[in-house]
Parts: C-alpha cells; sequence; structure tokens
C-alpha cells in the first residue's frame, strides 16, 4: 500500500485535497482532525493540563482549545512544548489506521491501494520518512492573507500565523510533488487528479 502525506501552509487548500481525493474514493485521514478527537479527553488532555495548567480544561474535560491556542500561538517555546507533547500521539494513532488499511488490503488479496494522511507539520515533526511520497499543497503569500481574513482574521494576524510556520518555500522544495492552489478550484482538483494519477500507477508497478 502506498502511503501518502498531504502537507503544505496555512489556507493553501490542504482540505480540499483530502475533500477531493475521499469523493475519488481514497481513504484519507486528517492529522487536525485526529488530534482534536484526542482532545476531547483522557491521557492526553492530562498531559496538556499538566503542561499549561487546568484553565485549558473545558467542562467535560477535554481541551478547551480555544483557550490553549491563546496561551501558545504567539510563543514559540510553548508550541514547542504543545507539540512535544501532541505529535507522537497523532503519529501512533494514524499510523494504526494504516496498519488497519494494509491489513485489510492483505485479507482480500486486492490490487495495491493508496492511502493518504494531511499532515500539516510532518517536516516540524521530523515525520517526513513514514512516506512513500509527499505532496506540498501551496499558495501565494497574499492568497493566504486574505483566506484567512476570510475567516475572520485581522490582516496581522493572518500574518502572524503565516510567519509562525516552516516557509512554505522550504516545504515545497522538501516535498516529492507541489499542486499550487492560485486559482479556481477546479485548477485545484486537476491538479491533484495528476499527482495521485502517478502516484495510483507507481503503486500498481512496485
Amino acid at each position: 500500500m502506498k502511503k501518502i502525506c498531504i502537507t503544505g501552509g496555512i489556507a493553501c487548500g490542504k482540505s480540499l485535497v483530502g475533500a477531493y481525493l475521499r469523493e475519488a474514493g481514497m481513504s484519507v485521514i486528517d492529522a487536525d482532525d485526529v488530534c482534536h478527537e484526542l482532545m476531547r479527553g483522557g491521557p492526553l488532555a492530562e498531559k496538556i493540563a499538566a503542561a499549561f495548567g487546568r484553565k485549558v480544561l473545558d467542562s467535560s474535560g477535554g481541551i478547551d482549545r480555544r483557550e490553549l491556542g491563546r496561551l501558545v500561538f504567539a510563543e514559540e517555546p510553548m508550541r514547542r512544548r504543545l507539540n512535544a507533547i501532541v505529535h507522537p500521539e497523532a503519529r501512533a494513532a494514524i499510523g494504526l489506521w494504516l496498519k488497519a488499511l494494509e491489513s485489510a488490503c492483505g485479507r482480500r488479496g486486492a490490487a495495491p491501494k493508496v492511502a493518504a494522511a494531511l499532515v500539516p507539520l510532518v517536516f516540524e515533526a521530523g515525520w517526513e520518512g513514514d512516506w512513500d511520497a509527499i505532496v506540498c499543497v501551496a499558495a501565494p503569500h497574499s492568497i493566504q492573507i486574505e483566506r484567512l481574513k476570510r475567516k475572520g482574521l485581522s490582516r496581522k494576524d493572518a500574518a502572524a500565523r503565516v510567519a509562525a510556520q516552516m516557509p512554505l518555500s522550504e516545504k515545497m522544495s522538501r516535498s516529492d510533488y507541489v499542486i499550487f492552489n492560485a486559482g479556481p478550484i477546479a485548477g485545484l482538483k486537476s491538479q491533484a487528479a495528476l499527482v495521485f494519477r502517478s502516484v495510483k500507477q507507481d503503486a500498481l508497478r512496485d
């Protein structure tokens, strides 16, 4: 089974690529969704509360993500501390998901499959070695800012969020494929179709 990672910058269209692949019948998991689920309660929520204080817990014992974000977003050391807690848990959960898919494929004797995971911080987490290919979804800086503003952020806050990430140029250079999302969604889908057609052909040849 080919394991593909979809990464990229904030507001570049990773989720749109993931949605397109699901529509096309591919198995897709989103690391953000995995993290949100893990933060609903249990051991991970307790680890985060131990590191950042009980004030980050909501009334149900899960993580209040707004409060946590307020604490860690503007502070690089705090973000690194949070990532050191969350990333290993998310990586393990996604690894189990991939193993389950691979086992199911093997039991059925099916042709090689392609599974995709959306992992925005794959390079920052040092996780790039686990994938058969990495696809970076990119967009011009000005478009990232405008998309974030449409979500309600001020220009200053939008710029800060983009600046807090690894430079997009570095993510692009370290990836196997790049999808450049600067125009209509039809263009994004067309590029995604070409990239994943190539990935599937490689899977069949192996």
